[in-house]
């Protein structure tokens, strides 16, 4: 019998009202502490992925339900620990209730798996009534993108674009299998990609003066010559200069990519090259006053509540970051 054949109980609606209630008020809850509660959406790390072979695994697989993280399409229907935040969803959610209850059973879930968390592509409802059963696993057809981003549960939606964006670059450089203990990290997503871009172009430089033998450079080779020459450089200057101590929040590799960004812009605008010593004095002068916790707390908590009174008063709910075409580093703010 099809999942949504199943009669509809009374057990089963009570059931998902329970959840539907644990939903609101974990929502309230996350709200008021500045969490996030959302699912992550897939789509997010797709551009970053896209490039990876997709692998389907043949056999059912049973997953620990604790490691499914995000979903693809439906992450804005399901909190974080997918309980069902519309009550559109009660009667399907209901069905597949007394379906996983009685003798028809449901069919497997799909799911990507990327690392060691997994994202549904089929199966959202499935999993969310078997977390309101307190089940621990659930059958499931894999599909394995090979590379391991050291995603986890916790992770908030930047985190997790950062550590996929990482895992990409670290794929595709090879640079930490050439210089141990390699200190690339950012805080904001986007800045992996820029240094894909950076690295493309300074191969492409390369081939123009010459290559290897009889061979052009490879991305890789490439990679190690920009992080000697241009990376390293740059990193040293943000040093000498204490600019990590004057922007705690940020890292070198934010700030490298920040002095890059300005150098090229200032070309671009008067045709003179800028050194990374004089990019880093007009970083230096950006330096900002840093606010207290205190502050900082005051700050966030008036920004929801900013956030909450306009979707009170009806106003539309701003769009994902990760679908804004802007959102990619390259603005003027370290």
């Amino acid at each position: 019998m099809e999942e949504g054949q199943s009669p509809v109980t009374a057990q089963a609606r009570e059931l998902f009202l329970h959840a539907y209630s644990r939903a609101k008020r974990e929502d309230f809850r996350a709200w008021l502490e500045g969490k996030p509660n959302d699912l992550l959406p897939f789509e997010a790390l797709k551009e970053i992925l896209h490039t990876y072979q997709q692998i389907p695994l043949r056999e059912v697989q049973t997953i620990p339900l604790d490691k499914i993280v995000g979903s693809v399409g439906r992450y804005r229907d399901f909190t974080r620990d997918f309980l069902p935040r519309n009550l559109a969803l009660a009667e399907r959610w209901a069905r597949i209730e007394n379906a996983m209850d009685g003798m028809a059973g449901v069919p497997p879930i799909e799911v990507y798996k990327v690392g060691d968390v997994y994202f549904v592509a089929d199966g959202n409802h499935r999993v969310s009534v078997a977390r309101a059963n307190k089940f621990n696993d659930i059958d499931a057809y894999v599909t394995e993108i090979p590379i391991d981003a050291g995603l986890q549960p916790g992770d908030t939606l930047d985190e997790a674009i950062i550590k996929a964006g990482r895992a990409r670059f670290l794929a595709e450089t090879k640079l930490a299998d050439h210089f141990e203990g390699l200190d690339i990290y950012f805080t904001r997503p986007g800045g992996y990609t820029q240094l894909l871009r950076h690295i493309d172009a300074h191969r492409t430089l390369l081939n123009k003066v010459g290559q290897i033998g009889n061979s052009p450079y490879s991305l890789e080779d490439a990679a190690v010559d920009w992080y000697i020459h241009v990376y390293q450089p740059i990193a040293t200057v943000i040093r000498d200069r204490q600019l990590l101590q004057r922007f705690p929040n940020r890292t070198a590799a934010d700030l490298y990519t920040w002095i890059w960004h300005t150098i090229e812009e200032l070309y671009g605008r008067f045709g003179e090259r800028v050194s990374p010593e004089e990019a880093a004095a007009l970083l230096e002068l950006r330096a900002p006053e840093t606010p207290s916790p205190f502050q900082q707390a005051v700050q966030e908590l008036m920004a929801r509540l900013g956030d909450f009174s306009r979707a009170v008063i009806g106003g539309a709910s701003p769009a994902p970051a990760w679908a804004d075409p802007l959102w990619e580093w390259g603005d003027s703010t370290p």
